[in-house]
């Protein structure tokens, strides 16, 4: 069990080296990535490619997708309003070698150690949606994170393939509190007023060539008032 947990941890702080965070406005919403709360000698923003982002989604309240026009620049934006806003984001292949990681696949450096491709994403919801709406890794509420207080327990769902996923590792504020039970939820303390970070990530076997694994990163965001 301590050796699963250790190695839980470690893919934990792999996936989590970089975040990504939404910034609303009056008519639509930017992507930003970097550290959200950046320690001595970090940088806030990390600059992307537009060609970064893979998909984007909005739904109105009654889970219908909605169209919405996006600006693919640095920062990528999004144009519009969606009661949930959905964003699959990627940085491709990462490796590992003696000198250092690489950003590229397995099969093109030398003396790999260990590679994986990373897919993260997030979903920003401004209206009480308790259902995933994507086949990738998700964070669901289940129940409304709007009329929870400061000090209240709010339970989410974990899934991927919109089923859900047991023992995988939860951070509030990008700190890990616990693992989803049997259901794949997991209850978290609200501890503060304002933008809610909660995110996991996932980890599943790749074919070996180009990747030794796939890692699935995401997170949940909304404001409790």
């Amino acid at each position: 069990m301590k050796k699963l947990v250790l190695a839980l941890l470690l893919l934990f702080n792999i996936s989590f080296s970089h975040e990504l965070w939404i910034e609303e406005s009056e008519n639509g919403y930017t992507l930003l990535y970097g550290h959200l709360n950046p320690q001595v000698g970090e940088d806030k923003f990390v600059k992307y490619s537009p060609e970064n982002v893979l998909d984007v989604k909005c739904f109105d309240h009654q889970r219908k997708e909605k169209n919405v026009k996006v600006e693919k620049v640095y920062p990528f934006k999004i144009v519009g309003k969606c009661d949930l806003l959905y964003i699959l984001f990627s940085t491709g292949y990462w490796t590992k070698t003696p000198y250092g990681f690489k950003n590229l696949p397995k099969n093109k450096v030398n003396m790999p150690i260990e590679s994986w491709q990373s897919f993260e994403s997030i979903k920003k919801l401004s209206s009480f949606i308790d259902t995933p709406l994507t086949d990738n890794l998700e964070i669901s509420p289940l129940q409304n994170p709007f009329n929870i207080h400061v000090g209240e327990k709010l339970t989410v769902l974990v899934t991927y393939g919109k089923k859900p996923l047991k023992d995988v590792i939860v951070a509030y504020d990008g700190k890990p509190i616990g693992t989803t039970d049997d259901e794949g939820k997991i209850n978290i303390r609200i501890k503060h007023p304002y933008q809610q970070y909660i995110s996991t990530s996932y980890k599943i076997k790749s074919d070996g060539v180009k990747a030794d694994s796939i890692i699935y990163t995401s997170i949940l965001n909304f404001e409790v008032k």
